[in-house]
């Protein structure tokens, strides 16, 4: 019965029920929830029916309470308040689950014994499909609160049962339980559909309070260890300045304590830089901002970033609190110059000299730096080429773009393909905790330098080799293809074409990379810039160290018959060695190295030029005779004047092919390149 039907009359509930069940003939007085259940039950249930009803066993009514734990843990609090205020007046409270399956059941232990003998006991199912009409089933069926009361029961067995029942909903909407009062007909209570109905919903309140709870846990947590993992420092202060949250890396930063800095002041911490201060108070935004902070008398240089937490309010902003992010300065450093190199102000007014060599390689570079095509810088240690390289990106369309060196001898050889292609997380058998990109990745939309590449074993000559000719990148562990756009510069100081002659340098990869071959003249083959280099370097150390320092004629004059086989190298060193002998700013002769002052000049009788092997120089023949006769054997053995017998064992000792030097083969390999 609904809520909205008057008294009840059992003599007459009886009789509409007597009439149903011999006619099928309803009476309109009915309620309709009562009259439908009615005619579903009378196609499958025999109103007659007596024994137990279907129910499960105790070891799955306790699999099915632990399942639904936290709805039991709600409810039973609340039955047992219910109980309090009806405990000796014959009602039971009873929890069932959404198939309508009893859980719980709290009342007199008599009024239980009864109950339990009708089938309302634990573990027994009361649907409509077992039990018949009856007010847990229909609560679940219409999805409403439910008075059942007397003849309303299908079963004639209950009709001594008054029953009201409320369902419990998810807070996706569905059921998920059923809360009723049950008790015989003489001891019926009209409140207790009202007192099911609102412990029903006080219920739902509960479960939906307690998700919220535990989202708010969840993404307090998350929040947490997200900030946590946070690189840089993370503070988070309310309105006044308290400090609400500070992870360890600012702790660490500012060296304070984080269970002394929460819930104070961040100023009673820290000594806040005034641009800070004043950003606050005004609640503006700071973006990477290069402040001090003052913690026990030390300066902690900082780049800050400041954001003010704001809401809106009938169109007015009100400020909430801030979240700073700070960083060291160093790191910051750091940063730049892993990702990008140590930026240069090289440009071609940085080659010093005006002899034809340095002229010829300083028209070379210009051409360079307008292409985009891998360049070769040949030279002895200590010639410059790095700062050619540099000169040459810097002059650039990729002078924007980061510049990173490479010292391919000095990369140990297991690591050295890492180093290049990077390598994911987990790779080298898990021992790394994190990935780390490769020199290709960190050079993208700039230039590559790599210095000494014939140091690079053969199997990263094939790597180095198909990035020049992809342009995409895999790292070690990975399977993500990464597309890489950099210019590469290589410099050497030996001969590449006998390496490759000796099989210790790939062909293939030297003709990729020295599509434009620059060679820098060793310092003894242009004495004339000599002067122009001492002037050069003096002019340099006076602005690094605002000391001025001159040299006088005749030290002058010695140096020019020096051989310098440091090069540049080694003419800076002397300078800076000298400059630094001398009291009155003059650099005499005196002041120079032994082997400046005592050894002879090159140009002198006697002077021990290097002169070259005879292999060497037969692997010099063979290769310039074999590029001009383009791999011809006979035109090369005339050039040679050498039979070409000789010439064939000449070619097999020195491990030279002269298919390599065919037009055919060399038109195929520039197809591939392009």
């Amino acid at each position: 019965m609904q809520p909205t039907c008057g008294p009840v009359d059992g003599d007459l509930l009886s009789a509409i029920w007597q009439r149903f069940v011999d006619t099928g003939v309803l009476d309109p007085a009915l309620d309709p929830i009562i009259a439908m259940s009615w005619q579903r039950c009378i196609l499958r249930c025999n109103p007659y029916t007596v024994g137990d009803l279907p129910g499960i066993s105790e070891a799955e009514l306790a699999d099915r309470r632990a399942k639904l734990a936290d709805l039991i843990a709600l409810a039973r609090p609340i039955m047992e308040d219910i109980y309090q205020f009806v405990e000796g007046s014959g009602i039971i409270i009873v929890l069932l689950d959404a198939s309508a399956c009893v859980l719980d059941v709290l009342g007199d232990a008599n009024v239980q014994r009864r109950a339990a003998s009708l089938g309302l006991r634990p573990g027994a199912y009361w649907n409509e499909g077992c039990a018949g009409t009856n007010a847990f089933g229909l609560a679940l069926y219409e999805r409403c609160p439910v008075h059942v009361i007397g003849a309303e029961h299908f079963f004639q067995r209950f009709h001594g049962l008054s029953v009201s029942a409320a369902p419990i909903y998810h807070w996706e909407g569905r059921p998920i339980g059923v809360l009723g009062m049950a008790c015989l007909t003489s001891a019926g209570n009209g409140a207790t559909l009202a007192t099911v109905h609102a412990a029903a919903r006080a219920i739902e309140h509960q479960l939906h309070a307690e998700k919220l709870f535990n989202e708010l846990n969840t993404q307090r947590t998350l929040l947490s260890a997200i900030v946590e993992a946070i690189s840089d420092g993370f503070i988070v202060c309310d309105q006044a300045g308290l400090v609400v949250h500070i992870n360890l890396c600012a702790a660490q930063i500012l060296g304070v304590k984080r269970e002394a800095a929460v819930g104070r002041a961040l100023d009673a911490s820290v000594e806040l830089p005034p641009v800070v201060a004043e950003a606050m108070r005004q609640c503006v935004t700071l973006t990477d901002a290069e402040v001090s902070f003052q913690v026990q008398k030390v300066q902690i240089r900082c780049l800050i970033s400041l954001i003010p937490i704001q809401w809106q309010l009938d169109r007015v902003n009100n400020v909430e609190g801030f979240i700073l992010t700070l960083r060291r300065l160093e790191q910051v450093h750091r940063m730049v110059q892993r990702m990008v190199g140590a930026r240069s102000n090289f440009t071609f007014a940085s080659i010093i000299g005006s002899s034809h060599a340095i002229n010829q390689a300083r028209r070379q570079a210009q051409a360079a730096a307008r292409s985009s095509v891998p360049v070769l810088i040949v030279g002895e240690s200590g010639t410059g080429k790095g700062v050619l390289a540099r000169v040459i990106h810097n002059e650039s369309a990729r002078a924007e773009g980061p510049f990173v060196t490479v010292n391919c001898r000095v990369l140990p050889r297991d690591l050295i393909v890492g180093e290049f292609l990077g390598y994911e997380i987990g790779a080298f058998h898990g021992n790394r905790l994190q990935g780390q990109p490769g020199k290709f990745e960190l050079a993208h939309g700039g230039t590559l330098h790599l210095e000494e590449i014939e140091a690079l074993p053969l199997d990263m000559q094939t790597a180095l080799l198909r990035v020049v000719e992809t342009g995409e990148v895999v790292r070690l562990g990975g399977h993500r293809v990464i597309c890489v756009n950099v210019r590469l510069i290589v410099t050497t100081s030996l001969n590449l074409e006998r390496l490759v002659l000796r099989g210790d340098f790939r062909a293939d990869l030297y003709y990729a990379v020295s599509r434009m071959t620059i060679r820098l003249a060793p310092l003894r083959e242009r004495t004339a810039d000599l002067p122009l280099l001492v002037r050069d370097i003096l002019e340099r150390m006076h602005r690094q160290t605002g000391r001025a320092v001159s040299i006088s004629y005749d030290a002058q004059q010695l140096m020019r018959c020096y051989s310098w086989p440091g090069n540049v190298r080694e003419l800076e060193n002397v300078l800076e060695r000298a400059a630094s002998l001398t009291d009155n700013g003059m650099i005499d002769v005196w002041h120079l190295p032994d082997a400046i002052r005592g050894r002879p000049s090159e140009t002198e009788p006697g002077y021990d030029q290097h002169v070259p092997a005879l292999h060497e120089a037969e692997y010099e023949a063979i290769v310039r005779a074999a590029r001009a006769c383009q791999g011809n054997a006979t035109r090369m053995a005339q050039m040679l004047g050498i039979g070409r017998t000789t010439l064939w064992r000449k070619l097999k000792a020195a491990n030279v092919s002269l298919d390599d030097f065919k037009p055919s083969l060399l038109a195929k390999r520039s197809s591939r390149r392009s």
